[in-house]
């Protein structure tokens, strides 16, 4: 198996309109906060390969359309956010040359956000080896077939390989409490694949065999979210908060295996 690591660079989950710094740097100034990326991407990279667990991929940042570390890092302050990033891609190399380094976004499917987003990342030089790129159903109402037409546009127009960095779909309606989890459908899959095991199976099905012929290869893999995150008290986004995605997960609500994991085998 391979490894990807997504550094947040937070003490919280980040997504596009939340990424805090972590508390122990919310007072540098943004040269010493450039350092402190640079430091603490270079260690950890460091750690990991003393435990011989050096990852195949490394994500600066999750879900970054508006940027990381704000405000320093927003997308109103390119300049300062492509040297951010910079800063992780150079640690990382420094540690581990043949990592590649991915910078990830939401709302795959988008042509316009791509346009834009890696528009301004070639325009400040910022430096990358994958297009990360975050496909649920829900969230986008894109099929497979229209991810792969986005991504064989985004891939031939930036010369880069894509790496979909997140994929959901719910197996049941709701959550055990019967309320709406997350992921409330599934999009245009609604009416395809219920919500249901086997509906789940085989949208990856479709969704994983159907990433494979993009043109030449260039999707070149795909991540479940959230595969783990079953129903088991505590358990939620942080300390006290609540689980909704326990019905979006790769195992039931009792921790029992679901038939998607074949579709992994199947793809294999």
């Amino acid at each position: 198996m391979q490894i990807e690591l997504t550094f947040h660079y937070s003490d919280y989950w980040t997504n596009p309109g939340t990424q805090n710094k972590p508390h122990a740097w919310a007072s540098l100034t943004y040269a010493q906060l450039k350092t402190a990326v640079y430091d603490f991407t270079f260690n950890f990279m460091i750690q990991m390969q003393i435990q011989g667990t050096t990852p195949e991929y490394v994500s600066l940042g999750n879900e970054t359309r508006g940027g990381i570390l704000f405000p320093d890092g927003s997308t109103s302050n390119f300049g300062q956010l492509a040297e951010l990033f910079n800063q992780g891609y150079d640690a990382v190399k420094a540690v581990s040359p043949s990592t590649k380094v991915i910078i990830h976004i939401d709302d795959g499917g988008n042509a316009s956000t791509y346009d834009w987003f890696f528009g301004l990342c070639n325009q400040y030089g910022v430096k990358y080896d994958l297009i990360g790129a975050s496909y649920y159903p829900f969230w986008t109402g894109k099929t497979v077939a229209q991810i792969n037409t986005w991504a064989n546009y985004v891939s031939a127009k930036f010369n880069k390989d894509i790496f979909i960095m997140e994929t959901g779909y719910n197996w049941n309606p709701t959550l055990p409490n019967g309320s709406n989890g997350q992921l409330s459908s599934n999009g245009p899959y609604a009416s395809i694949y219920p919500s249901s095991p086997t509906g789940q199976r085989d949208f990856l099905y479709e969704c994983f065999s159907g990433l494979k012929t993009a043109n030449n290869g260039r999707v070149i893999g795909d991540l479940y979210w959230d595969p783990i995150m079953i129903e088991v008290s505590g358990v939620g986004w942080e300390l006290g908060g609540s689980n909704v995605i326990s019905n979006t997960t790769l195992f039931n609500f009792s921790g029992n295996a679901l038939p998607a994991l074949k579709a992994f085998q199947y793809n294999n």
